[in-house]
């Protein structure tokens, strides 16, 4: 999903009008967006399917009966299962 969303390189998901901001934030630079287009009805739907994927598996992952069976921080066991892809494999921790 990220690497799709990468590449919808608009500003805003729908067809808007591009703006130019009245006031600079740093000397020489006036933030300015071009106009937008918004999305083609294929890539809401295509993101549309990726959010409900994503909250189908983090649903899943939740509400598993693994998380009721700790008897530690289960805070401090979900923290480290979202950083368990940065230990080297073969490292069980």
């Amino acid at each position: 999903m990220e690497q799709y969303a990468k590449t919808l390189l608009l500003w805003s998901a729908e067809l808007l009008p591009g703006w130019e901001a009245d006031k600079r934030l740093h000397p020489g630079c006036r933030s300015a967006a071009p106009d937008s287009p918004g999305y083609t009805g294929e890539q809401r739907d295509q993101l549309a399917s990726y959010r409900a994927e994503l909250l189908e598996l983090s649903t899943t992952v939740v509400t598993h009966p693994y998380w009721t069976e700790l008897s530690e921080n289960v805070v401090a066991a979900r923290m480290a299962l979202q950083h368990a892809h940065e230990q080297p494999a073969g490292d069980a921790g």
